[in-house]
């Protein structure tokens, strides 16, 4: 007698209300249709998380947080020769493929971070960073949603003392840029606030590689009644999706 097996894949549920900093700011600007759409992804989870950013991010956080003053270009240099490296190793994989893309977006990433270097030695100069890509878990509670908090470096006064701002790269391209960078860096400030730290505004930075800008909190429009309504949505509808 032959035995027929059958494999049943579990679908993923997350049971209570959740969504990353990044459907966050692209729920908030979405069409109602899009907001529902995003809801559901954000309830039950594809196991593959896109990466394809992350290998320059880390590129980054890593390069910066080496705090060298002064000869600014060293970065740029070591941004050009990753960004080599990386478009050599995507070029062993086929290009519909998880290491092409890892690897081949990552160097546009950094392609774009060189490109910004005027705009960003200004912030290298007055800043001593330090990376905090090790805090993945940080996260916010509002309207009973938890919201991914994490800041991708966390800024110092040129004595390295005390904690003034932060800073989160933004790689992927949006049609509404000025107002998805408001709700990250709402987002962001609001974590450290419920962690005792008053940051300055000018100092919580997103920069937004796609567009080649910088955005700081005190330039960008209040988010906190979009990011009120967009989570009293996310958990008034949870349980409905």
């Amino acid at each position: 007698m032959s035995e027929l097996e059958v494999e049943v894949k579990v679908r993923k549920v997350v049971v209570d209300p959740r969504m990353s900093l990044t459907m966050m700011g692209r729920l908030v600007v979405a069409s109602e249709r899009v907001k529902l759409s995003i809801i559901k992804k954000s309830k039950y989870p594809s196991d593959f998380v896109p990466g394809y950013h992350e290998l320059a991010r880390k590129s980054i956080c890593e390069a910066f947080e080496s705090n060298i003053k002064g000869d600014y270009d060293l970065y740029f240099d070591e941004f050009k020769r990753k960004a080599k490296e990386y478009r050599h190793e995507a070029s062993f994989h086929p290009i519909d493929k998880v290491p092409y893309k890892n690897n081949f977006y990552s160097a546009e990433g950094l392609d774009g971070i060189i490109a910004m270097e005027g705009l960003l030695t200004p912030i290298l100069e007055n800043f001593i960073f330090h990376s905090n890509l090790s805090k993945k878990k940080n996260s916010i509670m509002m309207n009973n949603v938890r919201i991914g908090s994490m800041a991708d470096m966390l800024l110092y006064d040129q004595y390295g003392i005390d904690h003034i701002g932060f800073v989160k790269f933004n790689f992927s391209k949006s049609k509404f840029p000025a107002e998805e960078a408001a709700v990250k860096l709402k987002v962001l400030k609001t974590f450290f606030e419920g962690k005792q730290i008053d940051l300055n505004s000018k100092h919580c930075i997103l920069v937004d590689v796609p567009l080649r800008r910088v955005y700081a909190l005190d330039e960008v429009p209040d988010a906190g009644a979009a990011l009120n309504k967009g989570t009293t949505l996310i958990r008034d509808n949870w349980d409905l999706i």
